[in-house]
């Protein structure tokens, strides 16, 4: 309410301000326009004509009584307006300057060609001569006949002066009247002294665009109303202090102010009530519940007071103690189901490896290859790792070594049509516990679908991921077989849970989600390489 009121009154002041300003320079607009018919009009005076033309076959009475003539016609001229100080025309042929008020004296060539006004000007046709404005009018001659007299109006800047004055309305506001043509600044009679044009007008391209501003002079806040007029290419500012806008809601004021307290004082009896009746009871009620959520199952509440808080908390009791126990039922057989499902994933992992290489081994022993002594250790490390049972985990290192020792085989098995590139592990994850036998099945699968099952040669590439959340292990091919319902078959029985018996792929997947979450286990895609891309991804910080 006090907002609406103050912005009420704000804007009815400018609005009302706005208005006399501009109904004030379209009243100026008015007068000089008409000063101007006037001063056209006596271009084709007859006692002017005769003096600039006919002077040399006149005798001295009828130049003098000419002069006459035409001055009173410049005194009519210079009685009709309050804004005019001076009228005077200024005559070439014969060197004179007639005035309405100086009478008759010799021209002033200087000012002639100051006042002459330049070609192409619109508007007004305003002209500064020694910090005054002039309306001037030159005769352009005849065909063939020289310019002769020029007639210029004074425009009485006083006058000017104490009409701005009449918006003083208020103590300490002002107006002031600019000429942009000429950069003259005409303030009006009593304004405050204190306040200059350059504190009001330091964004002239804003004020000329017809914004009120808000100045801050001499710590207190001005708003400044411009109007601009094009015809005579001024600007009128007119200037109001804040403190006499408010002058009218003062009182407005400080009832609200005593409102306002009242107020907040019963907000917070009410908020203190609020608080000790329900807020802090309920804080201690959800505080148990995020110790529940958290795994602590050791809350118990304190219950003092037999209102429905007391209920609740009673309530809260029992539950937790029956939660407690049967999440710990839950949990212990949730661990052996976990343990014996495990150890059956792991006993699938095939050995069908033995045999191929032991026929290569036979045919290596009897063509007397050089490379059997080679392949035979490699055959040997290789079972070695798969047969150990000293623990389910090992270090990342040793199963991508155990996965690099795979690799060789096959590359001695197949030396003309594999291509193998196989990134190094990274330190930051070289040492952490990770389930046995889940990168070398994943590396066989892909050297099934891209050598053993094409006549083309075949690439294979092993990377490494490492981010804040989580170690992804990319495996890729470039074999040919693998259509996309056939890809997307096998996406599916990643959670297909009903399905008891699985190998390969799904045997890592189900091993990897057991220990790391659902978030984490494969996902296939199609490669850039055109075969399978199987991503795994597991959570260094989670699981083992």
């Amino acid at each position: 309410m006090y907002n609406w009121s103050l912005n009420t009154v704000k804007n009815e002041i400018i609005n009302s301000s706005t208005a006399q300003v501009s109904f004030y320079l379209e009243s100026l607009e008015d007068e000089i326009e008409r000063i101007k018919i006037l001063q056209y009009d006596s271009l084709n005076d007859e006692y002017l004509a005769r003096l600039a033309i006919r002077h040399s076959i006149m005798n001295e009475y009828e130049i003098v009584e000419s002069m006459r003539k035409l001055q009173q016609r410049l005194v009519t001229i210079h009685n009709s307006s309050s804004y005019i100080a001076n009228v005077s025309v200024h005559i070439l042929s014969i060197q004179k300057t007639i005035s309405s008020t100086t009478s008759v004296s010799p021209i002033d060539m200087d000012k002639f060609e100051h006042l002459r006004v330049p070609e192409g000007e619109r508007g007004a046709q305003l002209v500064q001569y020694e910090d005054k404005l002039y309306l001037t009018t030159l005769h352009a001659g005849n065909a063939g006949i020289a310019q002769m007299y020029l007639i210029e109006v004074e425009i009485n800047t006083t006058a000017l002066q104490e009409a701005l004055g009449q918006f003083r309305t208020y103590d300490d506001s002002g107006t002031f009247l600019i000429d942009l043509t000429h950069n003259m600044v005409i303030p009006g009679k009593g304004n405050n002294d204190t306040v200059l044009l350059e504190d009001l007008a330091e964004s002239r391209l804003k004020l000329e665009s017809g914004n009120i501003g808000y100045n801050k002079i001499n710590g207190q806040t001005i708003y400044v109303v411009s109007v601009k007029s094009k015809y005579l290419n001024m600007l009128l500012l007119r200037y109001i202090p804040q403190k006499l806008i408010f002058v009218p809601v003062q009182s407005f004021y400080i009832w609200l102010w005593i409102f306002t307290g009242v107020g907040l004082m019963m907000i917070i009896l009410y908020c203190v009530y609020t608080y000790n009746l329900i807020h802090k009871p309920m804080r201690k009620l959800v505080g148990s519940f995020r110790h529940v959520e958290s795994g602590n199952f050791n809350v118990h509440i304190q219950v003092n007071k037999k209102n429905e808080f007391g209920y609740l908390y009673k309530g809260f009791n029992s539950m937790v103690q029956n939660v407690s126990a049967l999440i710990d039922q839950v949990y212990k057989q949730k661990i052996l189901n976990q343990k014996a499902e495990l150890k059956q994933l792991q006993s699938q992992i095939s050995p069908h490896l033995l045999y191929n290489s032991l026929f290569l081994i036979n045919t290596m022993a009897r063509v007397g290859d050089e490379n059997l002594i080679a392949f035979t250790k490699l055959l040997g490390d290789y079972f070695q790792f798969i047969t150990r049972n000293a623990s389910d985990y090992l270090p990342l290192h040793q199963e991508v070594e155990h996965a690099r020792t795979y690799t060789e085989i096959q590359l001695m098995r197949f030396p003309s049509r594999l291509s193998i590139h196989f990134e190094a592990c990274p330190d930051a994850v070289r040492d952490i516990q990770v389930p046995r036998l889940i990168l070398q099945p994943i590396i066989e699968n892909a050297f099934k679908y891209a050598v053993e099952k094409t006549k083309d040669k075949g690439e294979i590439s092993i990377s490494f991921r490492l981010d804040d959340r989580a170690l992804r292990i990319i495996v890729e091919d470039n074999g040919s077989h693998l259509s996309d319902q056939t890809l997307v078959s096998v996406h599916k029985l990643f959670y297909d849970n009903t399905n008891i018996e699985t190998s390969g792929l799904i045997n890592i997947h189900r091993r990897i989600r057991l220990i790391y979450g659902d978030e984490n286990g494969l996902s296939l895609e199609r490669s850039t390489m055109g075969g399978l891309k199987v991503t795994l991804r597991l959570n260094p910080k989670a699981g083992v």
